[in-house]
């Protein structure tokens, strides 16, 4: 027996729903499924089904509501330049405690290497080459770089401190899948935060992406000057803490966390 304290909670789609409650009255042996708010008690002979499918037809109107009222309130946000944009796969970028963005210093070396590489020559394809030849994990936590995921950083217009604002939506409420938008509105918001690279910096690689496609010539890139470079937890419970890696010896970490301590005193003598 699954105790569920209504309909709604059990499910926001008529279909889901149904589904599920045939698939757990098929099982050997039959679950059964009761709602609280409701007083119904779904044991698959038949009995029920008629007002379970209302029922699940109104909280499926529920659930469209309430996504069309959230929407509403996003936009609002973007239109006045105050939404809180995702950084959960933004390299360079970090939320603390209160919400604000934040640059994340060892990350943002990254891109700022990845964008000074770029304007020395280096196509996507070669920045992405160098970066995982040197063992620096992707966006995504991936030790293998693609050109694509260079390219998208280099196009991001965030690092030199914009926003643009709803280039992907939610288009059905009922699979939250987004998709990239063509349809509706967007949202520019012009020095939104702190840049990690110039905009005039930013501009020029744009023309250069613009003019060029990966080459068969292989340019020579330096190294990042750094050797550590660890992520930060971006959300949950250790919001803001640094992953080390366990391969480390003790020498390597006395020498990371030396780094940090300088990097900490450089933003506070700044601050």
């Amino acid at each position: 027996l699954i105790l569920t304290k209504s309909i709604s909670r059990f499910g926001r789609n008529i279909v889901d729903i149904l589904n599920n409650l045939r698939t757990l009255s098929a099982l050997n042996p039959p679950v059964s499924v009761e709602f609280e708010t409701e007083g119904i008690t779904y044991t698959g002979d038949g009995k029920n089904n008629l007002l379970i499918a209302l029922l699940s037809a109104l909280a499926e109107m529920e659930s469209q509501q309430k996504s069309e009222a959230i929407k509403a309130g996003i936009r609002w946000r973007m239109a006045a330049g105050i939404y809180k944009f995702s950084v959960q796969n933004t390299l360079g970028f970090y939320r603390n405690h209160l919400g604000r963005l934040v640059i994340e210093p060892t990350e943002a070396r990254i891109v700022e290497y990845i964008y000074e590489s770029c304007m020395e020559g280096a196509s996507p394809s070669e920045i992405a080459a160098a970066l995982t030849e040197q063992g620096i994990k992707s966006p995504m936590g991936k030790d293998c770089w693609l050109p694509d995921t260079v390219r998208s950083i280099l196009r991001n217009e965030k690092y030199c401190g914009d926003a643009l604002m709803q280039k992907t939506y939610t288009k059905d409420f009922r699979t939250h899948k987004s998709v990239k938008n063509t349809d509706l509105n967007m949202y520019f918001k012009e020095n939104h935060h702190t840049a990690i690279v110039k905009k005039e910096d930013w501009q020029k690689v744009q023309e250069i992406l613009a003019v060029r496609r990966d080459g068969k010539k292989v340019a020579t890139l330096r190294r990042l000057t750094n050797r550590f470079v660890v992520s930060r937890v971006k959300d949950g419970l250790f919001q803001g803490y640094f992953i080390l890696d366990s391969r480390w010896s003790a020498a390597e970490r006395k020498e990371f966390l030396q780094i940090i301590n300088e990097t900490l005193n450089l933003k506070n003598e700044r601050n």
